[in-house]
Order: C-alpha cells, then structure tokens, then sequence
C-alpha cells in the first residue's frame, strides 16, 4: 500500500484553477513576515523552512512552468488574504466569530492591499 501524502487540501478555499495562483499564495503566506502583523503566525520563521528565491526556483524546476509572471500572481493573493481577513473581522464585529485577537485582524487589511500593489506595480 503507498501511505504518502499526496496532497492537502483545504476543501473550504479550494479552487480549480491556474497551478500558479496557489504558489502566489504560498509566496504571499511567506512573504507576511516583511508586515506588520503580529497576530498572524508565521511558519516560514521556522528553522529549515526554504526561502521566497528557493520555492519558486523548486517548483519552476520541478513542474516545469514557466514562473516569469509570478508577481501577478503573488499580488493577487496579497489581495485575496486581505479580503479573507475583511471577512474574518466583519464576522467579529457582528458577534458571529468570537476569541482573543479578533479586534486586530482588520488592521491587517490595508498593509496586505499596499503590499499586493507594491508588488504589482514591480512589473
């Protein structure tokens, strides 16, 4: 029997779509360490986790793809983490999502846009 993962999918925010979207998302995930958001944990903090430079070049090697328009794709999901926190902090100001830290999340929502628009406009 082959026990390994092949995959993990989040079925609540998977999609069907473009390989790219999700390694701009990994990249934008990452990336979060440069702002300003201590109530967001950060894995790629971690000892031994790859760099930006080293998962792009990973995954352009192994999948073959070209990766030359990834910024697009980091900046659209820059823009997709900040709506997801928009609606995190909406669900918290109606009382339908409750726990410490909530009253910050949406103070998170202007950095993660002028980040995807820094990145967008390196193009």
């Amino acid at each position: 029997a082959d026990d390994e993962i092949k995959a993990v999918l989040d079925w609540e925010m998977s999609t069907l779509g473009d390989p790219l979207t999700d390694l701009g998302l990994l990249v934008a995930y990452a990336e979060r360490s440069t702002l300003d958001l201590s109530f967001v944990s950060n894995v790629s903090a971690a000892p031994g986790y790859p760099g930006t430079d080293e998962v792009i070049a990973r995954y352009a090697e192994r999948s073959g793809r070209d990766v030359s328009t990834l910024n697009w794709y980091i900046g659209f999901a820059f823009f997709k983490l900040a709506v997801i926190l928009e609606g995190i902090y909406y669900r918290f100001s109606q009382g339908k999502t409750v726990g410490a830290g909530f009253e910050a999340i949406g103070d998170g929502v202007p950095p993660l846009v002028a980040h995807g628009n820094a990145i967008l406009k390196e193009d």
